[in-house]
């Protein structure tokens, strides 16, 4: 009978298993298969960070930015496996601080994306080191559609990600730092609210934790594998 495998979630790289997943408490789906990952799909070292500051509402925001071809890869071994159809953004990116954040919260705030991006680039976001976790996956329903529209099923993947160094979190706790220096509310952004991921696929559209998806390790469906 299949069970759902079961690893343990540490921060630590060497406390990784052979095929590089994590080593507790992460529940996998009873049946799901291991899906492999490039070594290098998250070192982004030789990658320039890319600017997306804009003045359209919702325009701004942090990201890392990553090689899109071992993700590339992923995607098409995950369309390969699904029974739906998947779409992509063409790209690969961890984003650090969310339109939401942005428009809401830091710019209200007082802080600029100069500012943010300053931050960032100052403390390495390219060098930011980091490991997979897992594969995650929705496939469901909305528990407060917002719209009609919402209540049709989403499907939707992500490589959900290890800021093991605290690399990512370091920078979010520097804005954090210049947001409280500047007479922001510090109820409105909490610099641990954050968790790491690659979008690789979706069907309809993207979903975030505005609709209600955390995308942690309470995410993972399968099991991913790193290979030279």
């Amino acid at each position: 009978m299949a069970v759902a495998a079961v690893v343990m979630l540490v921060v630590s790289p060497r406390l990784y298993s052979e095929n590089g997943a994590m080593a507790s408490g992460i529940f996998y789906d009873p049946g799901a298969p291991t899906f492999l990952l490039k070594k290098s799909a998250l070192d982004s070292t030789g990658i320039p960070f890319t600017s997306h500051a804009s003045d359209k509402p919702f325009g701004s925001y942090l990201q890392q930015t990553l090689d899109f071809g071992p993700f590339k890869e992923l995607f098409d071994a995950i369309s390969a496996a699904s029974n739906a159809t998947i779409h992509s953004r063409g790209e690969a990116h961890i984003t650090v601080i969310t339109p939401p954040e942005f428009d809401l919260v830091l710019k209200p705030g007082g802080v600029t994306i100069e500012e943010i991006e300053s931050i960032a680039t100052a403390n390495g976001i390219q060098n930011a080191r980091l490991m997979p976790v897992c594969l995650g996956r929705f496939n469901g329903t909305l528990p407060d559609p917002a719209h009609s529209t919402d209540k049709a099923g989403f499907l939707l993947y992500s490589l959900v990600v290890a800021d093991v160094y605290s690399d990512l979190l370091t920078i979010r706790r520097k804005i954090f730092k210049l947001y409280r220096e500047k007479g922001g509310q510090g109820a409105l952004f909490q610099p641990e609210a954050f968790w790491p991921h690659v979008t690789i696929g979706y069907d309809r559209q993207d979903l975030f934790i505005e609709d209600g998806i955390y995308k942690g390790s309470n995410y993972c469906y399968a099991p991913i594998r790193t290979t030279s």
